[in-house]
């Protein structure tokens, strides 16, 4: 019961590494399926578009409409997050940068 609440309550926080949150979803995985809790790559996918905050709903919006019969595997969540870091370090945004652009126009 442990394990699968840890699950449920893993949060990715912005500006912090993907690969460790992809590292510590995949570890309490291993942990289930070591105990004979085995999920499927469905599943696990969208447990883990679940962990990422509302600052990523673009990706996970897109993600749901793009795939042909809206199954999310974990190899296309995992790759899809993990480029969509690269796209967000490469363009130096932040998760409040959009925030204070509407901030700043409402005010004009």
């Amino acid at each position: 019961m442990f394990l699968i609440k840890q699950l449920l309550t893993l949060k990715y926080t912005d500006g912090t590494s993907m690969t460790d949150h992809l590292n510590n979803f995949q570890g309490i995985m291993n942990q289930l399926s070591a105990m004979g809790i085995k999920s499927d790559e469905e599943i696990q996918g969208l447990l883990l578009l679940g962990s990422l905050p509302d600052s990523w709903e673009i990706l996970k919006t897109s993600l749901s409409n793009s795939t042909l019969d809206g199954v999310i595997s974990m190899n296309l969540a995992k790759s899809s997050v993990l480029n969509e870091e690269m796209r967000r370090k490469s363009l130096g945004t932040s998760p409040h940068s959009n925030i204070l652009v509407s901030e700043y126009r409402g005010k004009q």
